[in-house]
Formats: C-alpha cells, sequence, structure tokens
C-alpha cells in the first residue's frame, strides 16, 4: 500500500470523531468512510481503490455502507428471514458472526472467504456438502446487502463450492438387522418407519394426521424439499 511520510496514504484518525477514517478522491471529490479499527481501514482503502481502477466505484453505495458490519447484517437477515431452516440459518449465522462479524460489509473480501474454505476442509469435521451449506447462506446474506445497495459487489459469487455426491445409498440387510439388535423397541420404530418410507427427519417429525390416509394406507409430503408433492 502506498505510503506517505510514514503513513499511511488514505488512512487517517479524525480528531473530532472517534474511529478509523478512510479519505477518497475521486473525480476532485473527497469522500469520507468510517471503519471501527486501523486494519479494516487498511482492506478498505485497497478495496475502494481498486474498484476505482476497475471502474466498479459506486460512491453512492458506499456512502450507505458504513457502519455496517457482516455480524449486523446478519441479525437484520434474520430478523426478517421467512425461510424454513431457520434453525440451520441460525447456525450459519452464528458461524459467520464469530469468524468475521465486526468486519464492515465493504472490507469482507473474496480472498478471505477463500481462506476459510480452504480451514474448513483442512480440519475434516464438515463434509463438502456442508460446508458448500454454510457458503450458500452467507453468499445469499451478502446479496441481499447489494440488493439493498450496501455494497457494490458480492465477494462470495467467486467462491468455488465443493462437487457434492449425489448417490443414494441404502441400508443392508445386515445393517438393519445389526441396529435393531441395539437399539430400544420405541427407538426402532421410529428408525423402522423412516426406513420403509424413506422421509427425511424434519419430515417424519412434522407429519400430521391430515396427510395420513389409514383408509388407503398412504401419507402426503406436500411441497417436500424436492418441490414435487410426494
Amino acid at each position: 500500500m502506498a505510503r506517505l511520510g510514514g503513513k499511511d496514504r488514505g488512512i487517517t484518525r479524525r480528531k473530532s470523531r472517534e474511529g478509523w477514517w478512510v479519505r477518497l478522491y475521486q473525480n476532485g471529490r473527497e469522500r469520507w468512510f468510517k471503519c471501527d479499527t486501523k486494519s479494516q481501514a487498511k482492506v478498505l482503502y485497497g478495496r475502494l481503490k481498486a474498484d476505482i481502477r476497475e471502474g466498479k466505484y459506486f460512491p453512492e453505495k458506499f456512502a450507505q455502507s458504513k457502519d455496517i458490519t457482516l455480524r449486523a447484517w446478519i441479525r437484520r437477515y434474520l430478523e426478517g428471514s421467512t425461510n424454513k431452516s431457520a434453525s440451520n440459518d441460525r447456525r450459519y449465522g452464528r458461524f459467520w458472526s464469530l469468524l468475521l462479524g465486526k468486519r464492515l460489509l465493504s472490507a469482507i473480501t473474496t480472498e478471505d472467504l477463500r481462506r476459510v474454505q480452504a480451514k474448513m476442509k483442512a480440519r475434516e469435521d464438515k463434509a463438502p456438502a456442508t460446508i458448500n451449506r454454510y457458503f450458500a447462506f452467507i453468499r445469499h446474506v451478502v446479496e441481499t446487502a447489494v440488493k439493498d445497495g450496501r455494497i457494490a459487489r458480492n465477494p462470495v459469487r467467486e467462491i468455488q463450492f465443493f462437487p457434492e455426491a449425489t448417490r443414494t445409498r441404502f441400508l443392508t440387510e445386515t445393517e438393519i438387522t445389526a441396529l435393531l439388535k441395539v437399539m430400544a423397541p420405541a427407538h426402532w420404530r421410529l428408525v423402522a418407519f423412516a426406513i420403509e418410507t424413506g422421509l427425511r427427519q424434519a419430515e417424519q417429525f412434522k407429519l400430521r394426521w391430515d396427510q395420513v390416509s389409514l383408509e388407503t394406507s398412504t401419507l402426503t409430503i406436500p411441497l417436500p424439499k424436492g418441490g414435487k408433492t410426494r
């Protein structure tokens, strides 16, 4: 980063206001952007300068984005979410809030996210499909910030998701017999029902009597995950 007199050019502290500030000149106009820390200011300054060079700088959008951290935006997103998988969204939200929550939305880069993705894969405690779900959540959250005019671009768009296996595996008779031997009868009935019907966990435990027909020995799952009534 360019430096002037031993200090980072464009980054300063203003005596009249708290926090660190980025000062930017574009087409002869001076603009200021507030950050919580000096490191945030450095990242934001680099992003703004890069956007100017690439012709992607939109001052009216960046002006709205000051003081908006990822944690604050995730909180706002969850408050207004009508997603059926709200519990999963809250879990993903806690993860990203703890990891990058203090960062300004405009200061988060694709490289930051690639490092997170690589660390999650290296730990081997989450399957590739699970990692994809975390990134699908943050991609959608940040995309809402773009649509709201808080930031100019979504850095998650450039993240490549991991390939996911699509093979369906069925339990063998030996595996079913082994399960039956170690499970209590009441628990086994739940497992047997799942094996025979192929229902997902949420579908099974949210069943209602109006979905069941004892006369025809059928049950109906309206608009499941696949999008078609079964």
